[in-house]
């Protein structure tokens, strides 16, 4: 209950929450994309996304600062519209964040190979997934004269730069930096909308710093201003780290890189003439640790989610075994890590993050959509928001813009996903609810 909970977490203490659920690995992983649809405006698609999620992010807190007894959006979409619709948010999230579980051992392999040659077989197969994307779709890289000359100049630059104390290979550089700096956007912009849903991913986390809700001091007024902030510090870190690969590497380069952010680095080093060896390896290896602590707590947090729909009859009831010594879902933790591995040797990033953004554009824009009814219900409790009903309406439409970014043959399959699981859901739960009952009463599946 919210009498129990020391309410005592201010402003600032929000604040680093919210920045701490935002930066990690994403900026490791997504860091590429943006050069391969925009180049260097891929800065905008950055700006972009971080409005998108503090929209977005406005709603979760509404819904929290209304139930702080409850966490995760299917439950607030269930308590604005019902279980049904409550199930199809939480389906929807489930499957966005199962899509994403491959990114994190394609992330690792990606950055491993920086001090491990990629030898097993095992590895050369998830490098290769992991190179799928790295080639820039062919209807956004038109093959105009000036990439072609762009081309030419490119692979003239990397000869040249075989020697890294080559005078002239460091003058070939400036020159290519040039025109850089005049065509901000070489690709144009009809790769935008794919290149904001990819970047997005990086902001993804900023949903679990409403957990705490109960113990935030005024939260009505300090909710919405530490989210507000630590979303504009966010953005800030992450369009810095990308403005150092857009003048560090030429915006080819950057989206051919699987390693954008170190290799911007050792371009940058090289260029003023510092040992460049140890500053690419402390990058390397600070993303080895962000992807593993990330795929940790991500891991862990997908086990709860599935272990809370089981337990409430919206998923089948193995999945709220807990294993009895250390209390973990251990049959969704189990499940995930295999669907993890299989999936990363079939797919690529570019492809499972498109997948789990569709998913939780939808999970999203429920949500939002949740916050208003809820807020017509208890508008004693609504955010000190100026216009806060049309803040709650655009972060619905930011949902929607999200999930919309999608082919039509993702969008139709994630459809007939949503659908096969309701019609499944309206015809288990029965049993799903009866089982919860039963699983609690074997040894070792309940604590």
């Amino acid at each position: 209950m919210r009498s129990a909970l020391r309410i005592d977490l201010g402003l600032a203490d929000f604040t680093l929450l919210v920045v701490g659920t935002i930066i990690g690995d994403g900026i490791f992983v997504v860091s590429g994309f943006g050069a391969q649809y925009l180049g260097p405006a891929q800065l905008v698609s950055w700006v972009v996304a971080g409005v998108l999620s503090a929209l977005i992010g406005l709603a979760f807190i509404q819904c929290a600062a209304i139930r702080p007894g409850v966490g995760g959006s299917y439950a607030y979409v269930e308590a604005a519209f019902g279980p049904t619709v409550g199930f199809l948010a939480g389906w929807a999230l489930y499957l966005g964040e199962l899509a994403a579980l491959p990114v994190f051992p394609l992330a690792f392999v990606r950055y491993l190979g920086y001090f491990v040659p990629l030898k097993s077989p095992v590895a050369s197969l998830l490098a290769g997934g992991s190179r799928d994307r790295r080639e820039p779709p062919r209807r956004t890289l038109r093959r105009t004269p000036e990439r072609c000359a762009d081309d030419r100049e490119t692979r003239a630059v990397a000869a040249i730069g075989g020697g890294r104390r080559d005078i002239r290979g460091r003058e070939a550089r400036t020159r290519g930096a040039q025109p850089r700096a005049v065509r901000s956007a070489p690709l144009g912009w009809g790769g935008f909308g794919t290149a904001t849903v990819l970047i997005f991913w990086a902001y993804a986390g900023f949903e679990l710093a409403v957990l705490p809700v109960g113990e935030v001091v005024a939260p009505r007024r300090t909710l919405p201003r530490g989210l507000l902030i630590g979303i504009a510090v966010a953005t800030t870190v992450y369009v810095l780290v990308v403005l150092t690969v857009v003048i560090g590497l030429p915006w080819q380069d950057a989206a051919s890189s699987s390693r954008p952010v170190t290799d911007a680095l050792d371009a940058m080093l090289r260029g003023l003439g510092l040992p460049s060896g140890w500053g690419a390896a402390f990058i390397s290896l600070g993303a080895l640790v962000s992807i593993v602590g990330v795929c940790d707590a991500f891991m862990l947090a997908l086990a709860r989610l599935s272990y809370a729909l089981a337990a409430g009859g919206s998923f089948p009831s193995i999945f709220a075994r807990l294993e009895q010594r250390h209390v973990t879902p251990w049959v969704g933790l189990v499940f995930q890590a295999v669907l993890a591995v299989g999936a990363s040797l079939i797919f690529d990033v570019a492809a499972v993050l498109g997948t789990a953004v569709f998913f939780l554009g939808l999970c999203y824009a429920m949500t939002a959509l949740s916050a208003l009814r809820l807020v017509q219900r208890a508008p004693e409790l609504a955010l000190h928001v100026p216009g806060l009903r049309i803040v709650l309406l655009l972060a619905a439409v930011a949902g929607g813009y999200l999930a919309a970014q999608a082919s039509i043959t993702l969008a139709a399959s994630g459809v007939l996903a949503l659908l096969a699981g309701l019609a499944v859901y309206r015809w288990r739960r029965d049993v799903w609810r009866a089982g919860i009952a039963g699983a609690a009463d074997r040894p070792g599946d309940e604590a």
